[in-house]
């Protein structure tokens, strides 16, 4: 049942070719007030950070992130959220322009501030000093809200932050794909449906949905890869970590044939995250709380899809050839 959300038409969009739901919160205004003022309250007005967080919402609360990925969240743990994810996507900013060493030793400081035992670390009034005590002072009210949904949260939030570590050039696109569904951050996204919900699933029934979500990463990261390329190419770093940079080495294909690869193994690795949906909506015997999420498992893909799609920090340079779009 959806309760907290309204359907999306995707009908008019021609090019939209996901065929996975759409759905947006019903606070859609409070959700864009409360991003907007977070972001002008926790950034220098016109530094590149602020500049940056800007352009993420400029098309309003209809192409809000929040709302569309998580459109039945608790509105309140909503906006917990919500500074959760910014200050991590603040930290990943950093960090993707940082030499691979310095961002993996930074990366590990900030993993430390979801431990209590880490508190007495000194921390310096720099930017990411703030960070830290900010991630801290976050982690103790979600904690207090769900103990044992934080766990799950912060174990995920751990592992995306240790990924970095495994980047490497990958041997084969299966390899790359193993952990781009981890390093494109679908485990701490998923954790974020069960904590916003209060969905608390046993270790059973976690390991029994598994394989879903691990499906649905992996379509995440090719679909966040075949959206953002001709955005990411010209980035200055030291790492290139996409599937169409993998398939142009792997295959000695030019830029534009690889996107077509890479969106063929998209539109098929879709294909593979509905049968699997089909199959556990027919299944007897699950938990209420498993229906619920595999219900918002597919609004929070649909909705990533739906943002990737339009949003202006991709949309600008990426281009939809309609023969593409079946």
């Amino acid at each position: 049942m959806s309760y907290n959300s309204v359907p999306i038409d995707t009908s008019h969009l021609p090019y939209c070719f996901t065929r996975l739901p759409v759905r947006i919160h019903k606070d859609k205004e409070e959700i864009q007030r409360f991003t907007l003022e977070l972001i002008h309250a926790t950034k220098k007005e016109d530094s590149k950070a602020h500049k940056h967080a800007l352009y993420r919402y400029a098309f309003g609360p209809d192409m809000n992130i929040y709302s569309l990925s998580w459109p039945e969240a608790d509105l309140d743990k909503m906006k917990l959220l919500i500074d959760f994810i910014e200050l991590t996507w603040a930290h990943d900013d950093v960090a993707e322009e940082e030499p691979l060493e310095i961002a993996v030793a930074e990366s590990e400081r900030l993993c430390r501030a979801m431990y209590e035992e880490y508190d007495e670390e000194p921390v310096g009034d720099n930017g990411y000093g703030l960070r830290i005590k900010r991630f801290r002072d976050i982690r103790n009210k979600m904690k207090a809200i769900d103990a044992v949904g934080w766990v799950e949260v912060r174990d995920a939030t751990e592992e995306w932050f240790h990924i970095d570590k495994k980047l490497k050039d990958f041997e084969s696109l299966e390899e790359y794909l193993n952990i781009r569904k981890v390093h494109v951050g679908n485990k701490i996204m998923t954790s974020f449906i069960r904590w916003t919900m209060g969905i608390h699933l046993s270790e059973a029934e976690l390991a029994f949905i598994e394989p879903y979500n691990d499906c649905i990463g992996v379509w995440l990261g090719l679909m966040n890869d075949y959206m953002s390329w001709k955005r990411e190419r010209t980035q200055p770093t030291d790492r290139v970590v996409n599937s169409v940079h993998v398939v142009m080495n792997k295959y000695n294909l030019p830029e534009e044939a690889a996107l077509d690869m890479v969106r063929g193994i998209l539109v098929r690795q879709e294909g593979k995250v509905l049968e699997m949906s089909e199959e556990l909506h027919g299944r007897t015997g699950l938990s209420t709380g498993m229906r619920m999420y595999i219900q918002n498992l597919e609004y929070y893909a649909g909705g990533l899809f739906y943002w990737h799609f339009l949003a202006p920090r991709y949309t600008k340079p990426q281009s939809f050839d309609p023969e593409r779009a079946d």
